[in-house]
């Protein structure tokens, strides 16, 4: 066997092994661009077949708010309770009254210093009195000696022992002791006066510090003006719901969708209508209902909740929407929801 070395049958071309095509890509394609005509047909036939509004599942509710700052004290319910048209909910004080209760607590303070003070003035007083009584007690026993010795020296004179002068100097003296004793007396009619004033004064605050206490301790109670279930609340014990806040929502049993239609698409919905209502969150659920009412005035749309922003048709007529036939929307737990509703065009 022989082998040729010969490089005349060497060649610088590259073999290539044949690519084989794929066909299942192409299909891909083809398959989203039907999906995207399908979905531009179908808009486009909606808009024709069907008439739109966007709304909200709405419950009966009835929502709990002051306008004034209140402070909750106590609630006499629990969350999910099912209370009846005058039930007591809650108590609770204005917060201004909180205000004047925590002015009161101070009061109260400067009240038990003001009657340490009081107290201890009427100390001083009762010891300045009682020092006088014991000065008064002296000058009328110095009084009673005295006049003891004028009796004494009167005889002493008549029978010439001692002279007239002596006698006047037992006098002066008496008269200068009862001048003590008037002095002393004057000082304690003071002292009871001012005594008797400072009792007066004091037992007039006591009394009005009682009736103040008295006014600050009241409390108000919120009666249920109708029945249903509470819900949560918003605003715990010891906190404060300011102006317009809701503390909690008394819940009805039944369900309803309140929409606005474009006044462009005003007559194509009337009343007794039946509708289908698209809920959204993944729900995956259509409810039927029917118009129950529609109302005159138009409205400005409300899209904090529709999460869209205001065009030319940010007004809307308000319509109400109930299940069909009497049955609820129970299967729906939450409300406050926005929903679209759609109808058709020639129903």
């Amino acid at each position: 066997m022989e082998i040729n070395f010969n490089n005349d049958n060497l060649t610088s071309e590259v073999y290539e092994k044949p690519v084989k095509k794929r066909k299942w890509d192409r299909w891909i394609y083809f398959a989203i661009l039907l999906l995207i005509l399908f979905s531009l047909l179908r808009w486009i036939i909606s808009s024709w077949i069907f008439d739109y509004a966007d709304g909200f599942l709405k419950q009966q509710q009835f929502d709990v708010k002051f306008t004034n700052d209140i402070s909750i004290l106590n609630y006499n319910i629990k969350e999910g309770s099912t209370v009846k048209k005058g039930d007591t909910l809650f108590s609770y004080e204005f917060f201004s009254d909180a205000n004047a209760r925590k002015k009161s607590e101070q009061d109260s303070i400067k009240s038990l210093i003001d009657n340490t003070t009081f107290e201890n003035r009427l100390a001083s007083i009762d010891a300045e009195i009682s020092k006088k009584n014991f000065l008064l007690n002296d000058l009328r026993k110095r009084i009673q000696f005295w006049r003891s010795e004028k009796v004494r020296k009167e005889k002493l004179v008549y029978i010439n022992q001692i002279t007239p002068n002596e006698l006047a100097n037992v006098d002066r003296s008496i008269d200068d002791v009862q001048y003590a004793l008037q002095s002393v007396l004057a000082d304690i009619k003071a002292l009871n006066n001012e005594r008797a004033k400072i009792l007066s004064i004091n037992k007039v605050k006591n009394s009005l510090l009682t009736e103040d206490n008295k006014i600050s301790k009241v409390r108000n109670y919120y009666i249920s003006p109708v029945s249903g279930v509470v819900d949560r609340f918003r605003i715990a014990n010891g906190q404060v719901a300011y102006k317009s806040d809701i503390v909690t929502s008394l819940i009805h049993e039944g369900q309803f969708v309140r929409a606005y239609v474009d006044i462009n698409d005003l007559d194509e919905f009337n009343e007794g209508d039946h509708v289908e209502i698209k809920l959204p969150y993944g729900f995956n659920k259509t409810l039927k209902g029917r118009v129950r009412k529609i109302y005159s005035l138009s409205e400005l749309k409300d899209t904090s909740l529709l999460n869209k922003n205001i065009t030319d048709n940010k007004y809307g007529v308000v319509i109400d929407i109930v299940p069909l036939d009497g049955k609820s929307w129970k299967a729906v737990k939450i409300s406050n929801i926005p929903v679209k509703v759609k109808k058709l065009k020639f129903s």
